[in-house]
């Protein structure tokens, strides 16, 4: 996101920052609208096609349009990326047992922090290679076709 926004938009750190605050309000506008159901239905359907959407306009930033349209974009990338979030801690929270709902949770955040620093060398390898657009597009584009891949098994779409 700093490449993309200095090289490519030739913007400033405000713009940066004033981005990097959109994604976190759109996650507590998720948290607050999402939170107001006591229960979560079509979860599988929740979880991959929030992750699709998210993907896709994370994608978007690639082809640099305005900024408001990007404010946009993030806004609501964060409220598709805790809707999906929402969905995987309530399936986890009914179909784990309580007295292991503990270790399988550290297992899953260890899995996704584990991998950190190997998506950032991906990434940081991607962008000096590609630029930063092209990264933004292809990664998109991925992470979409994936989820979107996931939404054609029948036990994702069957989640409830």
């Amino acid at each position: 996101m700093p490449f993309l926004v200095s090289d490519f938009m030739h913007a400033d750190v405000g713009t940066l920052g004033l981005l990097y605050a959109a994604f976190p309000l759109g996650y507590v506008i998720g948290g607050i609208w999402l939170g107001r159901y006591a229960k979560l239905r079509r979860r599988g359907r929740l979880m991959f096609g929030s992750m699709a959407v998210a993907a896709l306009l994370l994608g978007l930033f690639g082809f640099l349009p305005p900024l408001p349209v990007l404010l946009v974009a993030a806004l609501i990338n964060g409220f598709a990326l805790e809707a999906g979030h929402l969905a995987w801690t309530n399936v986890l929270q009914e179909r784990v047992p309580n007295e292991q709902l503990g270790r399988v949770v550290s297992i899953d955040a260890m899995g996704s922090f584990g991998l950190l620093p190997v998506g950032f060398a991906v990434a940081g390898w991607a962008t000096e290679t590609l630029g930063a657009p092209l990264v933004f597009i292809i990664g998109g584009a991925v992470t979409a076709g994936i989820a979107l891949l996931a939404l054609a098994h029948p036990a994702i779409r069957g989640l409830d």
